[in-house]
């Protein structure tokens, strides 16, 4: 895939999904992974979490995504082609502020918000068929998610205990 192409797909996502990191994944995993096979879903998998434990912006995770592809250019470029819509939109903000009350817009950003929880549904069901396939990662999984949504622990100590629960099950197996 070239520099250019996955430029364009990054920008197309962004501005689709109003620069919501999580709601771009389900996007680029079919994008990158499915449709032009130019990552291995474990690559993708990869770039999301180190971009998720890593602080910053959500969508930070792109730099791994053109590190991978394309080096330090890619990494780079990545970056800033996910930035620019949100210095773009500034401007909208006050139009959006001036009509924020309309019923139709309010119900626009509804319908918005509960379509960018579908879309992370959709991926997170597509990823785990591809990915939970052994008691050992259903395991793992359970156990984030546990970590994660019920205990409240933060998401680096949430991944370190996984990674390792994980590794024992693999020696355990």
């Amino acid at each position: 895939m070239s520099l250019a192409r996955l430029l364009l797909i990054l920008f197309s996502a962004n501005v689709l999904t109003f620069g919501n990191g999580r709601v771009m994944v389900p996007i680029l995993e079919r994008q990158l992974v499915e449709d032009s096979h130019a990552l291995s879903l474990d690559q993708f998998l990869y770039a999301f979490t180190v971009g998720r434990v890593t602080p910053g912006l959500n969508n930070v995770y792109v730099a791994g995504i053109g590190y991978m592809l394309h080096g330090w250019a890619g990494a780079l470029l990545t970056v800033l082609v996910v930035m620019i819509p949100a210095y773009l939109v500034i401007p909208l903000h006050t139009g959006y502020r001036r009509f924020e009350g309309s019923g139709y817009v309010r119900g626009f950003a509804r319908g918005l918000t509960a379509a960018s929880v579908g879309l992370i549904l959709a991926a997170t069901v597509d990823i785990g068929r591809t990915t939970l396939t052994s008691p050992s990662a259903i395991a793992v999984c359970a156990v984030t998610v546990v970590m994660l949504n019920v205990l409240k622990w933060h998401t680096l100590v949430s991944l370190a205990i996984a990674c390792a629960f994980g590794l024992a099950l693999t020696y355990v197996a």
